[in-house]
Formats: C-alpha cells, sequence, structure tokens
C-alpha cells in the first residue's frame, strides 16, 4: 500500500474501490473516501463503527457505570500487587518490547565520523525484539561502507527465532524490499497474515531448517554482503517446526484474541486507557484490540486469512499479555507525523503506525542489500555470554575474546532481582571499546518498588498536594487521568536507590566517577539531549498537543516516557576514564486517584580517553 485508498470496501460484495482517499469523514475523522458518491455507498458500513458508543463524549470506564472502584485501587491508592491478583489468562512474553526504540548510535552527537567500523551488542535476557536495531541501522546514511558488527542475544526462545525471522525476511533478496518491508511488519505486530505471507514465511522456514542448519549452526547471507549467523539450540529448532506445522485455524485465532483480550476481570485495565484517550482514538485502539491488524482504519483487510503463528504457541495460545500494543515500542509523535505525510487522518492511529513501520522496514531492508553488516544471534543466559565470549567459545562465530563493542544494550539485567549492578558493569565494562563514546545502556524496571520517593505514592502529602495543584491550574486533571509522575522529581531518590545497591562500591573498585552529558538517550525521553538534569516533561510538554501525544493517553503503556540520567567518569589520570549515564523512565501508571508508576532507568556507560575529560580524585 504506497497510498491511503478509498474506504469504500465491501468484502461480502467483493468492491474495492481502489481511488485515493482525499476526503476525510468529518464525523469520526478516521477514513477517507475518493467521493461524496463512494461516501454515501459505504456509509450502511461505516455507521457502526462511526456510531460505535465508545466513541460518545459521554462514554464511562465500567467501574463508573457500576458505581464501585475500579480494580487495580486499594482504597485511595493505587494497588501494587493488583496485576498478580489477575487469573493466568495468557503466557506474557514480551515479543515487542514496551520502550521506544531508540538510535543506539547517535552518531552526530557521538563519534561524527562514519569513517569506521562499529560494534553493537544486546546481550540482556530482555532484550526483546530488533527495534532499537532497527532504528539504528535505518539512520545511517545509505552510502555507509564500513562494517557493523551486531551481537544479539535472548535467551526467550520465541524472540530468538522471531528475529531471525525478521532478518530473513527482510534480507531476502527474492522480492522487492517494499514486499518484503510489509511481510516483516504484519509478521511482527498483526494476528493475521495473507495466505501468500503465510506461505513465502513457510517455505523460508523449510529451507533454513533444511538446508542452513547444519550441526546446531547456521550461517545465510543477507543481501550482497550482510549475513546472519549463529547457534541453534535444539529445543529452538524443534519450537519453529512445531510452530510452522501447527493446525489452528483463523476461526481458532479469532476465538483465542476474543478471550484473550476481552476477558471480562481485564475490563478495567482497557478501560483505565480508554479513559485517556480521545474518542476516534478510544475506537482505533478498540478495532486493533479486536482484530490485531496494523493497518489504516478503513482498509481492505479480508485477504488477512491466515494466523499468524508466531505470535502463538504451537497449541495457539496467545503468547502476549492482554494489553500487548505496538504502539508502545515506537514514538508516538514520529509515528502521527509519518501518517500526515501520506495523507493518514490523524484519529487513524494504526495507519499511521502502518505507514511509519512500512517506511523504517523499507528503510532497513535497502540498507541490508549494501550493507557489510554481520549479525551474530544467539539463545544463552545473559549471565553466560560474556563468560563464553571470554572463554573463546564463540570465536568461530566471529566473536572472539579480543572484541570491543561500540554500544553494549544490557537491558534489565541490572535489576537486583536478576543480576544487579555490580555483576553486570564488572561483567561488560572489559568489552567496552577505548574510546571516548563507547556506551554502555541498561533499564532499571523495578527500582521505584523498593525506594521511598520513587513512585509518586512513596511521597510526602505536600508534594503530592503541590503536583496536584500545578495539574489543576495547567488544566491536566480529567475525570480518569492524573500524569503526576511528570511533575515528580524523583532523581534524588534513584541516586539513593543506586547508593544502597552496591553502585558506589562498583564505581570505587572501577575506578568511575560522574560526569555529565549526554549523548545516546535524553535526561527524559521525548526530553531533547541538551535538557537539563532537573527538566520535567510537564514543562517540555507545554501545548495541548505534545502532551497528549508525549504523556497523557500514553501513561499505562510507554507512560511519560521519560528518562532521568547521571553519568560518570573515570577518577584517576592513570587509567583510561570512563562515563556512565543512568536515565530512568517514567511509566506512570494513572488512574483517577493518585497514581503510581513503574519506572525504568536508562544506564549508559561511556569509556574515554583521558584527553576527552577532566576528572578529579577524591
Amino acid at each position: 500500500m504506497e497510498k491511503l485508498t478509498c474506504a469504500n470496501v465491501k468484502p461480502l460484495a467483493a468492491k474495492y474501490c481502489t481511488n485515493e482517499g482525499t476526503s476525510v469523514c468529518s464525523a469520526c475523522k478516521l477514513v477517507m473516501y475518493c467521493s461524496k458518491k463512494c461516501q454515501q455507498e459505504h456509509w450502511s458500513i461505516h455507521k457502526r463503527d462511526c456510531k460505535d458508543p465508545i466513541r460518545s463524549p459521554e462514554w464511562q470506564p465500567l467501574w463508573v457505570k457500576e458505581g464501585r472502584s475500579p480494580m487495580f485501587m486499594s482504597g485511595d491508592a493505587l494497588d501494587p500487587d493488583w496485576h498478580q491478583k489477575l487469573d493466568f489468562i495468557a503466557m506474557s512474553r514480551h515479543l515487542w518490547g514496551n520502550v521506544p526504540a531508540y538510535d543506539l548510535l547517535n552518531t552526530p552527537q557521538n563519534e561524527n565520523d562514519l569513517n569506521r567500523d562499529f560494534n553493537i551488542c544486546i546481550p540482556g535476557d530482555s532484550s526483546g525484539d530488533l527495534r532499537h536495531i532497527l532504528m539504528t541501522i535505518s539512520n545511517l546514511p545509505l552510502n555507509y561502507s564500513h562494517k557493523l558488527t551486531v551481537l544479539l542475544n535472548d535467551r526467550e526462545e520465541y524472540i530468538f527465532i522471531r528475529n531471525i525471522s525478521l532478518l530473513l525476511i527482510l534480507g531476502s533478496t527474492a522480492i522487492s524490499t517494499t514486499h518484503a518491508a510489509n511481510i516483516a511488519l504484519h509478521f511482527w505486530y498483526s494476528a493475521f497474515l495473507p495466505m501468500e505471507y503465510s506461505a513465502f514465511l513457510a517455505n523460508r522456514y523449510v529451507v533454513f531448517m533444511t538446508e542452513e542448519v547444519k550441526k546446531g549452526r547456521f550461517c545465510v547471507s543477507l543481501g550482497h554482503r550482510a549475513t546472519i549467523s549463529g547457534e541453534m539450540p535444539t529445543r529452538a529448532l524443534i519450537l519453529m517446526a512445531l510452530t510452522c506445522d501447527s493446525k489452528y485455524s483463523e476461526e481458532d485465532t479469532a476465538r483465542e484474541i476474543n478471550r484473550v483480550r476481552f476477558e471480562p476481570s481485564r475490563v478495567d485495565r482497557h478501560h483505565r486507557r480508554y479513559g485517556r484517550l480521545e474518542p476516534s482514538h478510544r475506537l482505533a485502539s478498540l478495532e486493533f484490540r479486536r482484530f490485531g491488524l496494523v493497518l489504516p482504519f478503513g482498509a481492505r483487510n479480508d485477504r488477512f486469512n491466515t494466523p499468524n503463528r508466531y505470535l502463538f504457541s504451537p497449541e495457539g495460545q496467545w503468547l502476549q499479555d492482554d494489553l500487548a500494543d505496538p504502539l508502545e515500542s515506537w514514538n508516538v509523535a514520529d509515528v502521527l507525523a509519518a501518517g500526515q505525510k501520506y495523507g493518514v487522518p490523524r484519529a487513524d492511529l494504526y495507519g499511521c503506525l502502518y505507514f511509519y513501520l512500512r517506511d523504517q522496514l523499507r528503510s532497513f531492508a535497502e540498507r541490508l542489500r549494501t550493507f557489510d553488516v554481520s549479525f551474530h544471534i544467539f539463545n544463552f543466559d545473559a549471565s553466560d555470554l560474556a563468560t563464553r565470549i571470554t572463554s573463546n567459545s564463540l570465536s568461530d562465530h566471529g566473536i572472539p575474546p579480543s572484541i570491543r563493542f561500540d554500544r553494549i544494550d544490557v537491558s534489565n539485567i541490572v535489576d537486583f532481582e536478576y543480576l544487579g549492578i555490580p555483576r553486570v558493569l564488572s561483567d561488560w565494562e572489559p568489552f567496552l571499546a577505548l574510546t571516548k563514546d563507547a556506551t554502555l545502556i541498561a533499564y532499571f524496571m523495578n527500582w521505584v518498588n523498593r525506594q521511598k520517593g520513587g513512585d509518586i505514592n512513596s511521597v510526602d502529602r505536600n508534594v503530592i498536594a503541590s503536583i496536584a495543584s500545578k495539574m489543576l491550574k495547567a488544566g491536566r486533571v480529567s475525570a480518569y487521568t492524573l500524569c503526576m509522575m511528570t511533575y515528580h522529581d524523583n532523581s534524588k531518590a534513584f541516586q539513593q536507590y543506586l547508593d544502597s545497591h552496591g553502585m558506589p562500591e562498583t564505581l570505587q573498585k572501577l575506578s568511575l566517577k560522574r560526569k555529565a552529558r549526554h549523548t545516546i538517550v535524553p535526561h527524559r525521553i521525548g526530553i531533547p539531549l541538551d535538557s537539563p538534569p532537573d527538566a520535567l516533561p510537564a514543562v517540555v510538554f507545554h501545548d495541548a498537543e505534545s502532551w497528549y501525544n508525549n504523556v497523557s493517553p500514553w501513561c499505562i503503556y510507554t507512560g511519560c516516557r521519560c528518562l532521568h540520567s547521571i553519568r560518570l567518569y573515570s577518577r584517576s589520570p592513570s587509567v583510561t576514564p570512563y562515563g556512565l549515564s543512568a536515565s530512568l523512565r517514567l511509566a506512570g501508571s494513572c488512574t483517577s486517584k493518585i497514581s503510581s508508576s513503574s519506572i525504568y532507568c536508562s544506564l549508559s556507560c561511556i569509556k574515554a580517553s583521558a584527553a576527552a575529560f577532566s576528572f578529579n580524585r577524591h
């Protein structure tokens, strides 16, 4: 789809207008028509959507209609354990990630030199999908001529297989880059696929499993100079075969989606989000919840008639949480801007997302055709990967002990619940390149629950009252939304958390000291890189549109997409200085009462030359 076509689609009558849509429905602003005639012909179908009660200005969450407290509340505060009380309905794998994609290299703010090779490593057990790699490579110019080495590891077999699959699709030279982008887009995010896409994937998997995997290893060419290689554990190969050979039908898949996404005990979770959305955005979100397709709202979808078996188990069970949404993985403002470029109405969220992803994936596929890039993909536990590299176990795969990376993204293995700060920094600091811009990035996903002052509910009531007053004056409080974390500076609380979880001792052991400048992620996601550490999104997103796009409706999924950070560097001129930056992402779980939040912190460790930075002794 290269343009937004007329929404006059009648699958049962096999009638499809292929003209470009030029006029938007004045009521819902979700669909486009080429003429008044087409709009009138389609009204008998469209009126069901256009007049859906969820678009009503009087729409209310179910708990309000029923006069009860929402299930996620306990008294006047968010119940921190409410999600653990839910019955098991799905496998809750994290296949899509929930941090907006970012450029790992961001060369204009770092090396500012493209006449060199780059090595990137993502060793974490929760690395998720390829979105950071996709954005990083897509942002390089088409004429980049040096070598890229990407080491990608995840212990989750489904993610491991999906990452291989996406690269095989996008690196295929048997189809055009546009066709590859469309297949990859729907393989990545849509619950159903056109039959020809399923056939392409089935044939590609047969070749991969029978011809390209040999003695537990694989090495496949992508484009003219790119390759993907790694180890294929027996359990992963069996899972791939079982998934390809699964027998559940389109009807089975539709029932499973309905079972998970419309489970009665989950309704408050969905209505909590709807209460923050504009009426037509509520309908767009409901449409994706119903059908699971990333397409423009009025696009033809009758061709999507086979299950996307890589979003389901071999038995046909949905792999993710009932709230899983691809919008979590991307910057919403960028998504809406891409839609505008193709004439997609702002109300059509997933139509905008379709064109945004199609362009990103096509750009990536174009670069795979010409770039010298090696993808090394493994299915190890993150705690073992550094040891395997050091012990020379991966040299045959092109990862010798001497390798040094320009970027290492360890995801959330720095969390106290997993490996923790001292272990992660000790394991991966030796693999950072000896350059001033080499960076280690990580996320603290659970610290807010362990540190007083991290969450808005754990601060003094006077602080809460002051924030509430500011929000009232700014007109940012409604019946169902209260994004107080955007006004809350918890940088001191975060520092206290670091101090109590081994950061000072680790810094002393590694001769590290603070440094201030951010070059990969800002202090808060969505805020400019040059913003001061205490910048708050409530101030940066000062107008209604930027507030809505970056904060208000997306807090439940992507939060206010904010980072706060620290940086560290060597404190002795006798050793190579290091820079270490940390950023926390505020993911507000906002409700009609005082809200809590799950906060992500990004920790970036930067090695630098002695001449690049000043440093002090204690």
